[in-house]
């Protein structure tokens, strides 16, 4: 049987081509992905607001799986109305599901506090507006944003199609020394490949979306893997 020790399913924006082969790179043996999509072609924030009415019936498909967890793998879709708003979208998901659920923007916060994060500095592909949005968020979760830069990307067949190398001098390029945490936001931005590096080169944990969110996965089903190529955050399983 797949997925022997955990499943995972996935909610994913229909344009999102990174999140899925992301989850699978990281996947440790037994474990099994499986997904769904919610409609979304641009990154703005009434798109974004309206995915979130799509996901009920999204999940209830899902949840013929039978999985362990359920993850809404977009940063942006769950933060974008404010903080707690991923709380909200929490409790849609657990009124379609009796797994557990998580949003990416949850397990970020997660992860910002299993590596002891206090100051960081954000690197995402999106518009200053969407930015904005996630500095005030993280700002009310306790922590300090310390700089923040975008791509200035809209339309998510652009933001498919950056290579992780972007993601890598993006980083470096937002990084400061007063910075203890680097957070590369965007489940649809290829970054996985490059977070190892990262850390190499800057001597401070990393953290990204698709990271975060599978990470999150794997705590919520007790699964403890030692996971070397992606980032320190799997030494906090």
């Amino acid at each position: 049987m797949y997925g022997w020790r955990g499943r995972i399913g996935l909610l994913v924006p229909t344009g999102n081509t990174t999140n899925e082969p992301e989850f699978y790179k990281m996947a440790p043996p037994g474990v099994t992905i499986h997904s769904n999509r919610v409609y979304l072609k641009d990154v703005t924030a009434a798109e974004l607001a309206a995915m979130i009415d799509c996901i009920e019936e999204a999940i209830r498909q899902l949840s013929i799986c039978d999985l362990d967890v359920v993850a809404f793998g977009c940063t942006s879709g769950s933060f974008i109305s404010g903080p707690g708003y991923d709380e909200n979208v929490l409790a849609k998901m657990a009124n379609a599901t009796t797994a557990k659920v998580t949003t990416t923007s949850t397990a970020v916060l997660a992860a910002l506090q299993a590596v002891g994060a206090k100051k960081v500095v954000l690197a995402t592909p999106y518009t200053s507006d969407i930015n904005q949005a996630e500095v005030k968020f993280l700002e009310a979760a306790g922590y300090e944003v310390l700089n923040n830069k975008g791509l200035g990307l809209v339309e998510l067949r652009d933001i498919m199609s950056q290579q992780p190398q972007t993601a890598y001098r993006l980083a470096r390029s937002v990084d400061s020394p007063e910075a203890d945490t680097i957070f590369i936001s965007c489940t649809g931005f290829r970054t996985v490949e490059v977070l190892r590096q990262l850390e190499l080169d800057l001597g401070k944990p990393v953290v990204s979306s698709n990271q975060a969110t599978f990470w999150h996965c794997l705590k919520l089903m007790n699964i403890k893997d030692h996971i070397e190529k992606f980032g320190s955050l799997f030494d906090r399983l």
